[in-house]
């Protein structure tokens, strides 16, 4: 139960500041987001109850293209008659590659680890056009398919809102109830609005709508770092 692909969304609207680090012969850039949200939407649905999630994430990028990072999330399910409150802890490398100025490619692999016991491993591989990114990921441990494209809008005061459709083609492995049966297919549509309230402070805003579950809704502070 997990988010987001580097180049997409959220990361992409939080992760605005970095710091650089010089080596004698390399050149190394840092960013982290902290960010505290009223609810933790992950591909439509809601991995927090429809409850405020605590985030943080850390990336050091290498200019040749590299990346490695590790992000911090809270999170709370219904287990029986029981509310359980757990942790994400999330690990992932990768590599981006810039062609043109205007054409982009990336590979990221992310290992998702859960405070209660558990783990899985998802890939992702992007292509970004311009304002569009386009995204192709396979999950590991449910052995299911998500394909998803993002095209952001610049708006006004370097504010950007970012239109979301993904597609889940292995559906089946997340048993979606689609009138008694598992779906073979679901979808999912989400806007994502970003603000910068200060030079590190972000204002973020979202709506999204699952084809098999109820519309969610998030707000959110992130400062960058």
């Amino acid at each position: 139960m997990k988010k987001l692909l580097l180049s997409s969304c959220i990361m992409a609207m939080a992760m605005s500041a970095s710091q650089t680090v010089a080596a004698e012969e390399s050149q190394f850039t840092t960013s982290g987001v902290m960010m505290g949200l009223s609810n933790y939407l992950w591909r439509g649905q809601t991995i927090s109850d429809d409850k405020p999630s605590l985030q943080a994430d850390l990336m050091v990028e290498h200019d040749s293209g590299f990346y490695l990072g590790t992000s911090f999330e809270t999170y709370r399910y219904e287990d029986a008659d029981t509310v359980v409150k757990d942790y994400e802890i999330d690990y992932y490398g990768g590599y981006y590659l810039m062609a043109t100025d205007d054409l982009g490619f990336g590979f990221n692999a992310m290992k998702y680890t859960y405070g209660d016991g558990g783990d899985t491993v998802e890939y992702a591989l992007s292509v970004d056009y311009q304002a569009m990114n386009l995204a192709v990921n396979y999950d590991q441990d449910v052995e299911a398919w998500y394909t998803e494209i993002n095209y952001s809008f610049p708006l006004f005061n370097d504010s950007s809102l970012v239109a979301h459709a993904g597609l889940f083609t292995d559906a089946e492995a997340y048993e979606f109830d689609d009138n008694g049966k598992v779906a073979d297919t679901a979808y999912d549509v989400a806007l994502r609005y970003s603000y910068p309230l200060l030079s590190q402070l972000d204002l973020m805003l979202e709506a999204s709508y699952h084809e098999f579950n109820d519309d969610h809704y998030m707000v959110g502070l992130a400062y960058n770092f």
